[in-house]
């Protein structure tokens, strides 16, 4: 096995920034051949040099499991109707890991049966009930050590999902699957592991084993017999994961219903009965005592660029006042006192046209030409986030700090406007 997971460079590696313009929005990566292309968002600060690099390649491969539809590009790699995912990439990320760290599979779990031929297990045998006969104790109910049936197969599939893991993700640590033996796998071997996997699921109850056996399966769901020497990993469109990592950190209403201002249609067809039409949704709420923040997140490349041009436009802001209205005149479980609106964009805070050491940063606000703007939300203050610290804190449970200083960097300029 040959490993050095501390060598910077990454064999036939080759880095893209994707702008998020149209044929140029995919995140994740493409493997062909023996090359591996690493498609990343242009706002994402990487460095292909950097000691760091592939911590943060695996914190942006991370993300994309947020994406609740699969990528329009279809890998080979990829079975289509497997269950779990079209590529298990943590399943992938864990086999590796705990292959590195405990080898190859070894199933320590003993298997008894009752009245068996094989090595008798006295202390089980002694816990049941015995009978008396002439004096002498018997012990009707004898308990054997029996070898589990299915474990050179589970040996068999620990092997190949090493061996396929290291062939997909492998390049991650510079791994090799080479010194692994290639067995035959198609799509009746295929059925036979998955049987297998899921019988011994069924019939263990060792955590550390169940979670081993998930994963197993998830990487074998995900596999066919067909030629891997191409796939795909990633999403088209990396807009609603940023979306989700934003309210992840700031939001504090799960269900945003209340917050969702509705329209109907009545058409002379249907004696204008009222028919529902879309609901407008917003990403973030944030509630803190009696304030309401409405937060959108916006994947535009304003981060990158600087250029006013790549700010939201005019219907972006129509919506983040429309839900100031409605919140303002239609929500009532909760005592509202100010509402507030901002947009978040990510940026690169080391890029020179920002170089900033903040997290956040605050540049500037929006409003209408048919509004007064008396009401502070029908002013949107646009802050920008750092998107590397975005994709590496989002699932963290505590976001205090981050939350909190959005919070007040908004009241703050909002109360600067007034004076404005």
């Amino acid at each position: 096995m040959e490993s050095s997971v501390n060598k910077t460079k990454i064999k036939n590696f080759f880095p893209h920034k994707a702008t998020g313009k149209n044929d140029d929005s995919f995140v994740g990566f493409k493997i062909k051949g023996n090359e591996i292309h690493f498609y990343y968002p242009e706002s994402y600060r990487f460095d292909p040099e950097s000691i760091s690099m592939r911590n943060d390649i695996v914190d942006l491969l991370r993300t994309i499991s947020i994406a609740k539809t699969k990528s329009t590009i279809l890998s080979q790699a990829n079975n289509v109707n497997n269950e779990p995912g079209e590529f298990a990439l943590l399943s992938y990320l864990w086999v590796i890991n705990d292959f590195l760290i405990n080898g190859f599979y070894i199933n320590r779990e003993k298997k008894y049966k009752i009245n068996r031929s094989g090595k008798i297990n006295w202390k089980r045998t002694m816990q049941s009930q015995p009978i008396v006969s002439n004096g002498n104790i018997i012990y009707p109910n004898v308990t054997v050590e029996v070898k589990n049936t299915v474990d050179n197969i589970l040996v068999d599939i620990h092997k190949h999902c090493v061996k396929r893991s290291i062939d997909f993700i492998g390049w991650l640590f510079n791994l090799s699957s080479d010194f692994i033996e290639e067995k035959p796998f198609n799509e009746t071997i295929k059925k036979q592991y998955i049987s297998a996997l899921r019988e011994e699921l069924d019939h263990t109850f060792d955590d550390e084993k169940r979670l081993r056996l998930r994963h197993l399966l998830n990487v074998i769901l995900g596999l066919d017999s067909r030629n891997k020497n191409e796939f795909v990993y990633g999403v088209d469109s990396y807009h609603y994961i940023f979306e989700r990592m934003i309210d992840s950190i700031f939001g504090n209403i799960k269900d945003l219903r209340d917050f969702n201002p509705k329209a109907k249609w009545q058409l002379t067809k249907n004696n204008y009965k009222e028919t529902d039409s879309s609901n407008l949704r917003p990403d973030t709420i944030i509630v803190k005592d009696k304030d309401v923040f409405i937060i959108d997140s916006k994947f535009y490349r304003f981060g990158y660029t600087g250029n006013e041009e790549d700010l939201p436009e005019t219907t972006s802001i129509q919506k983040q006042i429309t839900y100031g209205d409605f919140i303002q005149m239609n929500v009532t479980k909760i005592d509202v006192q100010n509402i507030y609106n901002a947009f978040l964009l990510p940026y690169d805070k080391k890029r020179e046209v920002f170089n900033s050491e903040d997290n956040i940063q605050y540049i500037g606000f929006a409003k209408s030409t048919w509004k007064d703007n008396t009401k502070k939300h029908e002013l949107v203050h646009a802050f920008l986030i750092d998107l590397k610290h975005v994709v590496k804190t989002w699932n963290r449970y505590n976001h205090e700090n981050d939350v909190s200083f959005l919070i007040r960097e908004i009241v703050k300029h909002q109360s600067e406007m007034q004076t404005i």
